[in-house]
């Protein structure tokens, strides 16, 4: 009787262990899968600039740029045209994704009369950033996913820029 109540107690232990390490792995793999995604979105919207501005040696982002990034945050996460994910996925179909932040930084960063290096910085989110020339700055947020609820609810807020470096 005793190995049977041994044998049970750890059991129980090395399950609870199991789906903690499921739930870690979970989370890190979501942060990972945002922040790439946000990186390749930033990128595809910081190539969205004007080409009179190009001929004339200036970086000017156009208007569509937001639009592009949003576009490839809801492909590349296989979000719905209300951006919230499309089952089978990672997270839950409940979970909306959220742009928090968007900006275009051209000339130098806000409150940075020096231009290019400067340090981007937006204290809503605690984002900051050296930035080294034109450049796409976005903030998104996205509940964590939580497939045991060992881990806090809680939701990812992950901060990503492309920049034309020293141009």
């Amino acid at each position: 009787m005793k190995w049977v109540i041994f044998l049970l107690f750890t059991s129980a232990i090395c399950a609870m262990q199991w789906m903690w390490q499921m739930d870690n792995h979970t989370s890190e793999t979501a942060y990972l899968r945002l922040k790439n995604t946000l990186d390749l979105a930033t990128h595809d919207a910081a190539l969205q600039v004007s080409q009179a501005a190009l001929d004339n040696g200036e970086i000017r982002f156009t208007p569509a740029s937001r639009d592009v990034l949003e576009a490839l945050l809801r492909s590349n996460l296989k979000l719905d045209n209300n951006n919230y994910p499309v089952q089978p996925n990672m997270f839950r179909s409940s979970d909306q994704l959220r742009v928090l932040f968007f900006d275009t930084v051209e000339t130098g960063c806000p409150g940075s009369p020096a231009g290019f290096p400067c340090t981007y910085i937006n204290s809503t989110y605690n984002y900051v950033d050296t930035i080294k020339g034109p450049s796409v700055v976005a903030i998104i947020s996205m509940r964590h996913p939580r497939p045991f609820a060992f881990s806090q609810d809680k939701s990812f807020i992950v901060g990503g820029s492309h920049e034309y470096k020293g141009y």
